[in-house]
């Protein structure tokens, strides 16, 4: 498989899989050395991977940084790319007298079809 470089939705999937890596690495790591660390730090990682490693708490703190990191790499994409809202002038008839256009014609009204 030929990665190209110039494609924008392999630097996205590489993006997202460098996150989910970061992510992982790191519970995988305050799940096998919190006993390590010494003092009031390892007894707060301590309780940190008891309540992370508790089901219901898990899966919501997964979705809480799944969120989160969408909410930034969008912000950050909208830093990087402007605002993607366009405003629309919009003319009443004053500003059309002013403009010296005429107001568009009526549209036609539809007719019903005819039976042969």
């Amino acid at each position: 498989m030929r990665v190209r470089t110039g494609d924008e939705r392999v630097k996205q999937v590489l993006v997202a899989a460098a996150i989910l890596a970061v992510v992982a690495c790191g519970v995988v790591a305050m799940l096998l050395g919190w006993r390590s660390v010494p003092g009031v730090l390892g007894e707060w990682l301590g309780m940190v991977v008891g309540v992370m490693s508790t089901p219901f708490f898990l899966e919501a703190s997964f979705v809480v940084m799944g969120v989160f990191i969408v909410i930034v790499v969008n912000t950050i994409r909208r830093q990087r790319e402007g605002d993607d809202f366009v405003s629309l002038d919009e003319l009443d008839g004053r500003d059309q007298a002013q403009a010296g256009g005429k107001p568009p014609p009526p549209a036609p009204a539809a007719q019903a079809p005819t039976k042969p």
